[in-house]
């Protein structure tokens, strides 16, 4: 009956406690000014000429009340949509903006990626990452240097030990093409050359950093006259995604990491 009664009791908490988180994204969702549909925040804005923008994007019902990740979460997600709703007014033809997110988990770290894609002009729909990653026991949010040795600078420690798995990632990156054919070519992607996003999305599993590169769509190569009288490539964020194994930057990383 003790165990019977304990397992009703579990239950019932689950039961009372998750109506709560979606009762929160609800209400956030009605701050950006959409509507719930239990996923996503969906709203429009129309230009005066009858265009449409449509916007829909995902939010972490778990994360939405996290003293931890909330406010940042939030404060991202209420930028991105007014900013989405900013240009909408201007355009003169239909165009759409979603945001959609992944959560990956390394002890008490959590890293929160965001994918958005949205239609401004041209033919194609672009993409952009935006990271996040906690201390969830600490209750802080972590830096790319945060994961490595005192005195470590990741972004010159990190590429030598991470280059055969860039490599890798230059080399499966669409569209296809010849490995080491330009602009998939790893000097180009340094985290001081404008490709690589300077690192600034990345996430942390159980077993990689992942590296997103570019962070947000990048118009050409920098400097201009790397490749004189080659055309200028144009990269999409996220065209590069990087899986470096801990085990591989072990030697940089902290203890808590997977450091040596």
């Amino acid at each position: 009956m003790r165990a019977g009664a304990l397992a009703a009791l579990t239950v019932t908490a689950a039961l009372i406690a998750a109506p709560t988180a979606s009762a929160s994204a609800e209400s956030f969702c009605g701050e950006l000014g959409g509507a719930w549909n239990g996923r996503y925040c969906h709203t429009s804005v129309q230009h005066e000429r009858n265009a449409v923008r449509d916007i829909k994007v995902a939010i972490p019902a778990e994360l939405v009340d996290d003293p931890v990740a909330g406010p940042a979460v939030r404060h991202y997600l209420a930028t991105l949509v007014e900013s989405w709703r900013s240009v909408g007014v201007r355009m003169v033809a239909d165009s759409f903006g979603e945001a959609n997110y992944q959560i990956f988990r390394h002890g008490p770290a959590m890293s929160v990626v965001y994918r958005e894609t949205y239609h401004a002009d041209g033919p194609d729909f672009n993409n952009a990452y935006r990271t996040f990653t906690f201390d969830m026991s600490r209750g802080t949010e972590l830096q790319l240097a945060d994961l490595v040795k005192p005195g470590v600078d990741p972004l010159t420690a990190i590429p030598p030990l991470a280059h055969p798995f860039i490599v890798d990632a230059l080399d499966a990156a669409p569209p296809p093409h010849q490995p080491g054919s330009y602009p998939f070519v790893s000097d180009r992607w340094t985290p001081d050359k404008v490709y690589s996003g300077g690192y600034k999305a990345w996430a942390l599993t159980a077993d990689e950093l992942i590296i997103y590169m570019p962070d947000y769509p990048v118009a050409r190569d920098s400097p201009t006259d790397f490749t004189p009288g080659i055309m200028q490539w144009s990269m999409d964020g996220g065209t590069v995604q990087a899986h470096i194994p801990l085990t591989a930057l072990s030697p940089i990383l902290r203890p808590e990491f997977g450091g040596l």
